[in-house]
């Protein structure tokens, strides 16, 4: 890092194939990400937790107030949401965390099943300022499925009547977002699903893939060329020229490469103090890309408790990691010609590249995963 005359402007100069490129680091975080625990009420099959060694905990109140404090240090960034891996409504002081953040000006959002806590838990969460809920909903109330996970008649009740009330109150909040991940066994049923959502009130209707996490789960995935998703993608783009904003994933590997979550400037503090670059690497777990199994490491930045936010943010490390993610200057793993016998496909610790850790191989950059941001 130098320091460029008087200015506390910083650089860092990083080596590429054919010179030099330098990078000024700047505080341009604009969403964050709070795990606020990693317990949950259901047990999901698809779900990393259930399929990791990852110790379980809760924020701790001191840590949660440093990481607002640390917060604040960024001049554009705008919103804070409480999600990760586990349900955040299970954290004691969740409704406190929401109200403290909000007070400070942040739009607060979470991520929820919408099972834990009630109708009047839910309210009272947009009545301490909640800017708006992101629901897990995958199926249709009527389904019946291996991988049911949640009970769907409940949660589009307790969307409907959160959608009425916001009407009644015309408070013009909370914003209602739900993700739905597709498989064989809903993928038929989507646009169905969509409509039944539209008419509950939703706002945005985010439909991602599934990342096997079980070799049990390698053939549920619909984005191998197993099923033609065509009919169903093109009853699901006449819906949202309808009213509902659609956040449509791929169902084919592309060409293209791009993280939304480094587009957007996020990043995501896991329970334990932890930066964490992504939600890929905020745990450790195996998932299988198209059917190759691959071990996937937590990996963080820097921990909270001991640096302050803004400073791990800019540090050399991370600010490399962001550079060469945001310009693609990591090898395309998936497509490879070689994934079948190369060593570096067996886990996000480094790639050919010499990068570490490893986007190489990641399905959200090509858009077959999406995450919850708000936009």
């Amino acid at each position: 890092m130098e320091n460029l005359g008087n200015s506390k402007e910083m650089r860092y100069v990083f080596p590429g194939f054919d010179g030099e490129f330098v990078v000024k680091p700047k505080l341009d975080l604009r969403v964050l990400f709070i795990e606020p625990t990693t317990r949950c009420n259901l047990k999901c099959e698809v779900c990393f937790k259930q399929h990791w060694m990852d110790q379980e905990g809760e924020m701790e109140w001191e840590l949660f107030e440093k990481i607002l404090k640390d917060a604040t240090k960024f001049p554009r960034l705008e919103t804070i949401v409480f999600g990760g891996i586990g349900e955040p409504t299970l954290h004691p002081r969740i409704s406190e965390m929401v109200e403290r953040a909000s007070k400070m000006g942040f739009k607060t959002y979470i991520t929820t099943n919408g099972l834990f806590f009630n109708i009047s838990k839910l309210l009272e969460l947009v009545e301490k300022g909640l800017t708006g809920f992101y629901f897990s909903v995958d199926y249709m109330p009527t389904s019946e499925t291996p991988l049911q996970h949640v009970s769907a008649g409940l949660v589009l009740e307790r969307i409907k009547y959160i959608a009425n009330w916001r009407e009644k109150m015309k408070l013009g909040k909370p914003f209602i977002g739900v993700q739905v991940v597709v498989t064989k066994y809903n993928y038929k049923d989507l646009p169905g699903l969509a409509r039944v959502l539209k008419n509950h009130g939703v706002d945005e209707i985010v439909i991602s893939n599934l990342i096997p996490v079980h070799h049990s789960l390698r053939d549920a995935i619909v984005y191998d060329g197993s099923v033609n998703m065509e009919p169903v993608v093109e009853e699901l783009e006449k819906l949202a020229s309808r009213g509902v904003r659609l956040r449509l994933s791929l169902f084919s590997l592309k060409t293209e490469r791009r993280c939304l979550f480094d587009e957007a400037r996020a990043t995501i503090v896991r329970w334990d103090g932890e930066v964490s670059p992504c939600y890929r690497f905020l745990h450790s777990y195996r998932e299988y890309v198209f059917g190759r199994e691959k071990q996937v490491n937590h990996y963080s930045f820097g921990n909270v408790k001991n640096k302050d936010l803004d400073e791990i943010w800019v540090s050399r490390e991370y600010t490399r990691f962001r550079f060469v993610t945001r310009n693609y200057y990591y090898p395309s793993c998936t497509d490879c010609w070689l994934r079948e016998s190369c060593d570096f496909v067996r886990s996000s610790d480094a790639d050919c590249w010499a990068n570490q850790p490893s986007c190489g191989d990641c399905l959200w950059a090509r858009n077959l995963i999406q995450c919850p941001i708000p936009v």
